[in-house]
């Protein structure tokens, strides 16, 4: 997946989803790196905040079809 001008911002929603529900911080980085385009596609289509909250009223299926796009984009 090529780098862009979000992943800082994702990777940091992801970190914060991994210590919210708990994660040991060793298993952190690796779940990171594998899940911040997912994170960036869920804020690009604006279906969860910076914090990584999910959006009330928004449809999730709008965020995994941004992810879809964006995984397809990097092959």
């Amino acid at each position: 997946m090529t780098s862009s001008n979000i992943e800082p911002l994702a990777r940091e929603m992801a970190e914060n989803i991994c210590r919210r529900s708990g994660m040991s911080e060793a298993d952190i980085p690796p779940w990171v790196d594998l899940h911040w385009s997912c994170a960036a596609a869920m804020l690009e289509a604006g279906v969860m905040d910076e914090s990584g909250d999910w959006i009330d009223g928004r449809d999730v299926r709008r965020g995994l079809e941004a992810y879809r796009e964006r995984f397809s984009a990097s092959k």
